[in-house]
């Protein structure tokens, strides 16, 4: 009873200053709850540290909310060279459909990483994607490459093979920003950042499959960088590597890529290779 009423006489002598405190208590906890849950997403590109979680929060200044809304620029003046170009199967059977379920996972607001929480890809399945991405830098050995990614970190990374060698007629001027990565898996959630042509951005999503990242269109990275949700099944599997050929083949040029094939234990039989046409970046 004596601390309540000692509580009260502060509060009426010092009004001012003890609401700023309570309001800076509880900005202090705010802050430490968000930095907890930074810390939970896993490693990526930034130090999971205090200074990591704060340089990200610096960056949102240069972040946009809209991630979900399919094209909320003003085409002509932000699109590249065959960005008006669709790159997904253009066939009834290859279409893309809708993406099954009625929402999407869960992804936390963060600037970076970008991961989602929920639906979550399983070890067996994370393991085909990297296997299908060292068999496409394989196909393709004299245009694609499997390096270190420069934007997450310690992670294997889909990328335009000899990039900061080439004359700058050569590079792909949207892979500037990414220094020639064109595509990564996120190891912790198996969700996929890849860099992909703004018309069938736009379908991606549409139809429920990804998002932009909240940089995208801000400054510090393309308007095409895209985030991809993680596949649950062999059907989102086959998605997911109908999106990474498109993404490629907007960047690359001319592609030997596996449709269908049976690495990573994900069933299926070696379809075909099929040679796509070129495009000039």
């Amino acid at each position: 009873m004596d601390a309540l009423k000692s509580v009260q006489t502060l509060i009426s002598a010092r009004p001012i200053l003890t609401t700023t405190g309570v309001l800076v208590l509880g900005a202090v906890l705010i802050a430490y709850q968000d930095y907890r849950s930074y810390i939970a997403l896993g490693p990526h590109g930034l130090p999971d540290t205090f200074w990591g979680w704060y340089r990200q929060l610096r960056m949102t200044r240069f972040s946009r909310k809209d991630t979900t809304i399919p094209a909320p620029y003003d085409f002509d003046s932000v699109a590249g060279p065959h960005d008006a170009t669709s790159f997904l199967p253009k066939n009834h059977a290859g279409a893309l459909s809708w993406r099954p379920g009625n929402k999407a996972p869960r992804v936390p607001g963060f600037v970076a990483p970008q991961r989602q929480v929920t639906d979550q890809a399983i070890a067996a399945t994370k393991k085909a994607m990297y296997n299908y991405l060292d068999a496409l830098a394989a196909a393709n050995s004299k245009l694609l490459q499997i390096q270190t990614s420069v934007l997450e970190g310690p992670v294997p990374a889909l990328a335009f093979r000899g990039f900061e060698e080439k004359a700058e007629s050569n590079k792909p001027k949207i892979l500037g920003h990414t220094r020639g990565e064109m595509c990564h898996i996120h190891p912790p959630d198996g969700s996929t950042h890849l860099v992909l042509g703004l018309a069938d951005q736009k379908r991606v999503i549409e139809l429920g499959w990804g998002r932009r990242h909240r940089l995208s269109g801000g400054g510090m990275l393309p308007w095409n960088y895209t985030f991809i949700y993680a596949p649950r099944d062999e059907d989102e599997m086959d998605v997911w590597k109908t999106i990474v050929v498109a993404a490629t083949s907007r960047n690359r040029g001319s592609l030997r890529t596996l449709l269908k094939d049976e690495i990573g234990g994900m069933t299926g039989a070696l379809d075909t290779i099929k040679t796509m046409p070129l495009v000039f970046v």
